[in-house]
């Protein structure tokens, strides 16, 4: 760009302007130091305010050194009071400015006005005067606060007096120079806002894809955002997830319960694991058990909770309800038992067989037992097993000396004394769970062994 933009920081770091002579430097000064290189924070949506108020500064504007504050028109730049002159262009280049703002902030669900709100909060966007009007040097084009996260009730400034005229720079200015109150670095790609390099097209757009960060060669970016890291940034994707779309939101969030599986034989206090993703933003996530809320609300990923101690029954049924801002509900539901002792499968609840004297998800029972899989999390036992011929099932531990697997299901030996239950075969439980005792030693299982069990991988039950 012809004149450098900054975001202002405590800390001063060259970055190779003898090489740009459009440049007289590149700086960033944090509000905050101790927000240096840190994890990008998200803004709790009660805290952000959809308005842009671009002010032209008639008259000149007056404002007192501080923390940010556009409802008090205080600001972290100035070093004491200062007043920023009037915009020096035309009315007819000013409604241009304007209208080039409101097409770069077209996607997302912000209100660019030009009167200055008489209630509520807002982004104060000053885009007038000259850079020594707040004690920044010749060549600055912009400046605003930065801090790894959303900054409510900023003020950015873009020195639109440099040049009056160039509807485009300034426009450019206007839209990173808000972006960076909200958290956002600057961009190595030149086609959009965050960018410094002029020799992309006139016009930027926040492109919805991850990028480097950097000013005139890619660099790590100085804040670790979500998803990408300190490596990349995606300016549309965070402005989104800040102010959400322009258009109506009807999309309900997508909810996935992780653990348990379905149909999982629990213990008291059992973890719930759920995500929830929204097309724009995750406002809050509420778990519920039997149909009655448990704990807080939660607004922010991991969405992990643990079931009362307190349950009392043998079947429990969880449900995770994802709420975005506009109000959408998803839902996500399965249903748990606690450990149910049993002789036969009709001794259960429906879908489960009886394994080893407990009630377990039969294979009926997505997860279930005998149910294909690639991972332990694919099975309500959290338990899958591998023969070594291309050939992975859900399983249940048993016992090859004295414990009975269901009907249809043989316990196959897998060496140091343990065995699963593992399709094929009938260990003579007639129905399950019986007391014909485990056929590995006799029977089929020397075939079974010779196709591969005896180098069988299993991993070991585990709490999540």
């Amino acid at each position: 760009m012809k004149a450098f933009l900054a975001a202002t920081t405590l800390l001063t770091v060259a970055l190779g302007s003898a090489a740009h002579a459009d440049t007289k430097r590149a700086t960033y000064r944090w509000t905050d130091p101790g927000r240096i290189g840190a994890t990008y924070a998200a803004p709790e949506p009660a805290t952000v305010s959809h308005v842009i108020y671009l002010n032209r500064c008639v008259g000149g504007c007056t404002l007192h050194a501080g923390n940010d504050n556009s409802l008090t028109d205080t600001s972290s730049i100035p070093n004491g009071t200062s007043v920023v002159s009037q915009y020096s262009g035309t009315d007819a280049q000013w409604t241009q400015i304007v209208n080039c703002v409101k097409a770069t902030y077209a996607p997302f669900d912000v209100q660019i006005v030009t009167t200055r709100p008489t209630s509520g909060n807002f982004h104060e966007a000053i885009v007038a005067g000259h850079a020594a009007d707040v004690g920044e040097g010749q060549g600055v084009l912009g400046v605003s606060p930065f801090s790894c996260g959303y900054i409510s009730n900023s003020i950015s400034f873009s020195f639109a007096n440099e040049e009056p005229t160039n509807i485009n720079d300034i426009c450019w200015t206007v839209s990173q120079e808000t972006a960076h109150s909200w958290g956002l670095d600057h961009k190595y790609d030149n086609r959009d806002p965050m960018t410094y390099l002029s020799s992309g097209p006139a016009v930027k757009s926040f492109q919805n894809q991850a990028g480097s960060c950097g000013e005139y060669s890619a660099r790590q970016c100085s804040c670790t955002y979500q998803g990408t890291g300190s490596s990349a940034m995606n300016s549309y994707a965070l402005i989104m997830a800040t102010f959400g779309s322009s258009a109506p939101d009807t999309v309900a969030p997508t909810v996935h319960i992780t653990s348990p599986a379905n149909g999982a034989v629990v213990m008291p206090g059992f973890p719930i694991n759920a995500d929830a993703m929204d097309d724009r933003v995750v406002d809050h996530v509420q778990l519920k058990i039997d149909g009655q809320n448990v704990g807080n609300a939660l607004t922010g990923a991991p969405f992990v909770w643990n079931a009362p101690m307190t349950l009392t029954g043998n079947m429990h049924h969880v449900e995770v309800d994802a709420f975005d801002s506009a109000g959408n509900m998803g839902s996500a539901a399965i249903d748990v038992s606690f450990p149910q002792g049993c002789m036969h499968d009709t001794d259960c609840n429906m879908g489960q067989v009886c394994s080893n004297s407990q009630c377990v998800a039969g294979p009926g029972m997505a997860g279930g037992l005998g149910s294909t899989c690639t991972m332990n999390s694919d099975c309500a036992s959290n338990s899958c097993a591998d023969d070594g011929m291309g050939h992975q099932y859900c399983v249940d531990a048993c016992d090859p000396a004295h414990s009975s697997c269901p009907a249809h299901f043989s316990c196959v030996d897998t060496g140091g004394g343990h065995g699963v239950c593992w399709p094929g075969g009938d260990n003579g439980g007639g129905g399950g769970g019986g007391t014909g005792g485990c056929n590995a030693g006799g029977g089929n299982a020397p075939m079974l062994l010779g196709l591969g069990f005896a180098a069988m991988l299993i991993t070991r039950r585990r709490r999540r």
